[in-house]
């Protein structure tokens, strides 16, 4: 058992067999690239046949080599009990328990992966990647104290691993110490400023000392503890066991969660030699590209992706947000519209569509799909907002306001909501719609939270409606000084409409201008795979 000081639990280890391994069945691998279907085959065949010909040691190497192999395809329950034979032949190697710990870490077993990471640190009693494993099994486990306990000593054996240090101010905040768990994880930040996880734990542990203003600025950043990894020869080693399309990918990926886009490229591009007829391999690359700023190399590769698989919705979907961004809504919506027609249950590109029909006065065309965003995410605020001012811009004004009055209750810490209703309430061109003395109290309860040019104008709306015009005239004035001293002179300038119709002691019947923003809703940034 390894042992740490403070650990008072044991992790059992499963128990093995005195009688010499069986070869287990091979897994159902019909679903893998032919390349990578023919490797496994040509391992597996060789493993057999070396069941009597060879000494126990290489026997040990076969079954470990076919557990590595399955282990970097991430069939990690396939990979088990290759690795348990390997571990079973050669004792004292600690490669075995390691992979182990990996197959089953992988296969959601934190469990057994912590029996094996303890039986690695028998064997090696200072491999720092294993102490990190060990420590995230342990928190997995809810045993925070062993994990401490391990990742401390990690940390002063490698003081540089921004890995060790994440860990260890995780486990910090699972133990309640969280001023250490800042300490900790600010030490990690300091190794590593980009890394989004180690942001979004230091966000959670000063959420749990009251510092709501650090608190949000590092929870803006968020990404799971998964991808926070440290340092780790014997698994960066698995890809290159298979040189592989499947392979290449795997490293496309990982660099791309890293940040790293040359090197993602790289990789896409060599997994796209390897497997030409693969359309997510181009579509992975086409993505690279995209955030690498290559914009012609990703629409070359979007447009390869789709000709290689036709129907694969994402596919379509990330082809259109290259359109749209440059700016061609034509071709947006028909790669949006394809990305919907292969996969009606794609939510984001449902989403798509729906704003740039709009945006292009489609607007009874992009109702439906917004629906069925909601019918498939009821959360998407988005979407609600969205669907409330294609309502405004059909002129249908009753059904506008019950459905943003409906929305408030539906999603109470959405603000835009109650705004738009105020402005409906105070604006609105039926009279039967317009209630001036309720949009003016969810306006001034608004202005206690925020205080914004288009909030105050609202404002000023409601006291038009009430005959208040005076009183109009300032807060408009308002709005507009506090539009150009934060750099909005062009929303100043649309002000001066309703500033000379509160001087002319006239109420606004229009509740947003034809041109106003709100009614174009730009694309948003999308850097997933």
């Amino acid at each position: 058992m390894f042992v740490v000081s403070g650990c008072q639990q044991k992790t059992d280890v499963p128990p093995k067999s005195s009688q010499q391994p069986s070869v287990p069945p091979l897994p159902d691998i019909s679903g893998l690239a032919q390349e990578v279907q023919q490797q496994i085959r040509s391992d597996y065949a060789a493993l057999k046949q070396k069941q009597s010909s060879v000494s126990t040691s290489e026997r040990g190497e076969a079954y470990g080599s076919m557990g590595r192999r399955l282990l970097a395809i991430d069939y990690s329950d396939a990979a088990q009990p290759f690795l348990e034979s390997a571990r079973s032949l050669m004792p004292n190697d600690m490669r075995w328990p390691y992979y182990l710990g990996h197959a089953y870490r992988r296969a959601g077993d934190p469990t057994h992966a912590a029996a094996a990471f303890e039986s690695t640190l028998r064997l090696k009693a200072d491999d720092v990647p294993s102490m990190i494993w060990l420590g995230d099994a342990y928190l997995a486990l809810g045993r925070p104290g062993d994990a401490e306990a391990v990742l401390a000593r990690a940390v002063m054996l490698d003081p540089r691993s921004m890995a060790a240090w994440f860990q260890r101010g995780r486990a910090a905040e699972a133990l309640g110490q969280h001023q250490r768990a800042i300490e900790y994880l600010t030490h990690a930040l300091q190794l590593d400023s980009k890394a989004d996880a180690v942001h979004y734990q230091l966000g959670l542990a000063y959420r749990s000392v009251g510092n709501l203003k650090q608190a949000e600025a590092h929870l803006r950043h968020r990404a799971d503890a998964e991808s926070v990894a440290p340092a780790d020869p014997l698994m960066q080693a698995l890809p290159a066991l298979s040189e592989s399309s499947a392979s290449y990918v795997v490293r496309g990926v990982e660099a791309m969660d890293r940040r790293d886009w040359k090197t993602a490229v790289a990789n896409f591009r060599t997994a796209a030699v390897l497997a030409p007829a693969d359309g997510t391999i181009q579509l992975n690359l086409g993505t690279s590209l995209y955030l690498a700023g290559d914009r012609a190399g990703a629409r070359e590769a979007f447009a390869a992706a789709i000709q290689r698989s036709p129907r694969l919705p994402k596919a379509h979907y990330t082809f259109g947000l290259l359109e749209e961004d440059e700016g061609h809504d034509a071709a947006a919506i028909e790669r949006f519209t394809a990305a919907v027609t292969g996969d009606p249950n794609y939510a984001e590109a449902h989403a798509s569509l729906a704003d740039a029909l709009r945006r292009n006065g489609r607007v009874e065309e992009a109702l439906p799909h917004y629906a069925t965003v909601l019918a498939i995410d009821p959360a998407a605020a988005q979407a609600r907002f969205g669907y409330a001012m294609g309502l405004v811009r059909l002129g249908r004004w009753t059904d506008a306001r019950d459905w943003l009055a409906e929305s408030i209750k539906l999603y109470p810490g959405q603000l835009g909501f109650p705004h738009a209703l105020a402005r409906i309430l105070a604006a609105s061109p039926d009279a039967a719609v317009r209630n001036g003395r309720e949009a003016l109290r969810i306006a001034q309860q608004l202005l206690q939270t925020q205080r914004s040019p288009a909030l105050l104008e609202t404002a000023a709306m409601a006291q038009a409606e009430l005959g208040r015009y005076d009183e109009a005239l300032a807060t408009q004035w308002q709005a507009m000084t506090l539009a150009r001293s934060v750099g909005q002179q062009p929303l100043a300038d649309r002000m001066q409409t309703n500033l000379r119709r509160y001087q002319q002691r006239q109420p606004c019947r229009v509740p947003w201008a034809p041109d106003d923003p709100v009614f174009f809703p730009r694309p948003q940034a999308d850097s997933s795979r």
